[in-house]
This record gives structure tokens, sequence and C-alpha cells, in this order.
């Protein structure tokens, strides 16, 4: 069989999968901040790729699922993730509150879409089967929630379903029976779907998310000081990305808009935004300090030395100058592991000091005086002759 975007050329890497998992990314609260919600959708997906293995008549052609969790940090996400939507014949998303403030999902989501466009609407819809992993109960039949509560035929199953999401039904043993038998709705739906039904092949539109917009330069910014010219790969064949874009796309799979900028550039934009900058531990700590200068406290440095870097002052000294220089005291990274485990972490920590330390701008127009119920007194009467 031939792809049916020829203007794409190059066919995706791996095997059909009979779902992709589709969610939104949580902000971890702190590092020893344990479960937090990427492990239920682990579990979840477990769960549920077994249960389509067993049902499968396909296994020896297609594997059972496919969620981020199993990408190579080090890899271009968009690309490995536009691949995995371009092998997949059911899109299940995990519809909460936040999955509809996620760009990141909502572009995985509009990037299978893209291979749905030739189909009738019905059959089209059969390749979307949304999970409510958690309630919604502001958006009344809204129809994403509606069409994840068909699934369910028992009214009592359906009620505690709608009540509680399927996290919870996951996570608490009182819902066991409840979450089994919805366990085995999906997997029956993904294997019909897949087999009866299946999507011929077709290259997914590229995964996007919606652009930045300048609204009060709120986006984060994250900009790199290093020896060396942009971009910075300091950890080579490891990481298809940049060190830089790599927090950028952590920050976008948790939902906050990014820009990877310069240096000059970044400082430009603090004044009004949150700020991460990756410093080269080659640098050193004077000129670490010097060139970050004048930048507001709320900017949030992380020292980066590789493995085989051996640079004086070590890279605890250069964190420890941009501490005495106001700076939020971050520790520095060495291996690509730790670099890997602080990227949501750095991410959260420059939005919390931006949101403790960033200005808080008036709204804009003329001040009302406050409503009094006390008599009014010569001075009022002056003040709002001068507010004329």
């Amino acid at each position: 069989m031939t792809w049916s975007d020829t203007s794409l050329a190059r066919r995706p890497a791996g095997r059909e999968t009979y779902f992709f998992l589709s969610y939104a990314h949580s902000v971890p609260l702190s590092a020893a901040a344990r479960p937090d919600t990427d492990y239920w959708v682990s579990r979840f997906y477990q769960d549920l790729a077994a249960a389509v293995r067993t049902r499968a008549s396909r296994a020896r052609e297609l594997e059972a699922g496919f969620f981020d969790g199993q990408v190579n940090p080090g890899a271009d996400l968009k690309q490995a993730l536009t691949d995995a939507l371009s092998l997949t014949h059911v899109f299940v998303p995990l519809y909460s509150p936040n999955y509809f403030r996620n760009a990141w999902a909502l572009g995985e989501r509009e990037s299978f879409r893209s291979r749905l466009a030739r189909l009738a609407p019905g059959r089209a819809e059969r390749h979307m089967l949304p999970v409510l992993w958690m309630p919604l109960p502001s958006w009344g039949d809204r129809p994403e929630t509606t069409r994840a509560l068909e699934l369910v035929r028992d009214p009592d199953e359906r009620a505690d379903y709608a009540e509680n999401g399927l996290r919870a039904l996951c996570k608490l043993s009182a819902y066991h029976r409840q979450y089994e038998s919805l366990l085995a709705a999906l997997a029956d739906r993904i294997v019909t779907v897949t087999e009866a039904e299946p999507l011929a092949p077709s290259r997914a539109a590229t995964l996007t998310t919606n652009p930045v917009t300048d609204t009060g330069g709120q986006a984060l910014v994250v900009t790199a000081l290093t020896v060396a010219g942009p971009p910075w790969r300091p950890y080579g064949n490891q990481h298809e990305l940049a060190v830089a874009d790599y927090v950028a796309a952590t920050a976008e799979r948790l939902g906050l808009p990014t820009r990877v900028v310069d240096l000059p550039e970044a400082r430009i934009r603090a004044p009004h935004s949150p700020v991460v900058v990756l410093v080269d531990a080659a640098v050193g700590a004077e000129a670490a300090r010097a060139a970050l200068a004048g930048l507001p406290q709320w900017v949030v440095p992380l020292v980066i030395a590789v493995d085989h870097a051996r640079v004086e002052p070590t890279p605890e000294a250069i964190a420890g100058t941009l501490q005495d220089a106001r700076f939020p005291r971050v520790l520095p990274v060495r291996t690509i592991e730790e670099f890997e485990r602080c990227a949501p972490l750095l991410v959260t920590e420059a939005r919390k000091q931006f949101l403790r330390h960033g200005p808080v701008d008036p709204p804009d127009g003329p001040h009302a005086p406050r409503p009094s119920l006390g008599p009014v007194r010569a001075s009022d009467v002056r003040r709002r002759k001068e507010d004329r």
C-alpha cells in the first residue's frame, strides 16, 4: 500500500497501532510530588493495551497502542508523535478540564483528525473514542462528554463514570468492577473499529501547537548563555533537540506558551515574562554573572555541565555566584538524565517565581471611587472634581 499524501515522502518509522492515547500533561508541584497524574495515565495505558492484546486478531501485525511515555526523551517529540498519529487507527483522548486548555493535546487531536477528512462524518467519529478522564460538570451536554458516556450502558456505572471520571475509577479499589467493565468496553470498541474499518495508510498533518500571541508577554521565555553558538546541544547525538528547544517542548506539553529567543531579546522580554536561562558552565562564574546582570530576580538560571566537562570553577560555584546575584537557586545538572528530570521542574519554578515577584499591572482606565454608605465629605467632592 502507498501513503496517500505523496508530498510527505518519508514513511513513518514503526508499526501500526490499534490506538493512540492523548492526554494533557500535568505540572508537577515539586520533585517529591508522587504519584502525579501522569502515573495514572501510564497505569491506564498499560491496562488498556493488555485488554486490546487479548482481543486482537492482528496482534502480529499491529502494536496494541501508543502513548508519549514510550518516546525517547531525546527525540524530536513533535516528529515522533506525528509519525505515531500517522500509524494509528483509533484516537483515545483523555478529556479533562485541562485537556481543552492544552495546545499540545489539542494539536494531537487536530493532527489525527486530518486523516479523517475524506471519511463520512459517521465513520470518522468511530475512529475517535473519547474517555472522560476527569469529570466536567460545568459543560453539561457538551458533545465530547456525551460521546464518552455513550459507551457505558449500565445506568449505575454511567453515573459513577460521569461523577468521578475514569482516573478515580482507576485509582480507587472501591470502583474496581466499574473500571474493569469500562476497560473491556473500550478495548472491544478499539479492536472492532480497527479490524472492521481500518484507516487507509495516510500521513497525519505535522503536529503543531497554537501560535503564541502577545498578550502582555506572559509566554515563558527560554534562552541560552553559551560559549558555542546556537543551537546549543551539549549532549550531542543523545538529543535531537537543542537544550533550549527541549525545555520549550516540555513547557508546551504542560500547557504553557513558550518562546525560544537569544539573550538580547530575552533581556527585552524579561521585565514582563517568566524566563529560563540555560548557562554553559564553560562560560565561568564571573562572565555568567556579568551576562545576566540587570535581569529581574525572577529569572531562573540552570547551569549545565556535561559529563566530560571539567571546568573551573565548578558548576556549583557558578550556581552559587548567580544565587549571590539574587537569582533563584537551582542545582546544576551534568548528565542527560539529570537535565531531563529537571526540565519540567525548571518550567514550574520559572512560572512560580514570576507570579511571586513579577509586575502587577493595574487595569487601564480612570479610577472609580469606591461606593460608600457614609456622608459625603468635602475631600470627596474635591477628589471628584479633580478626576474630571
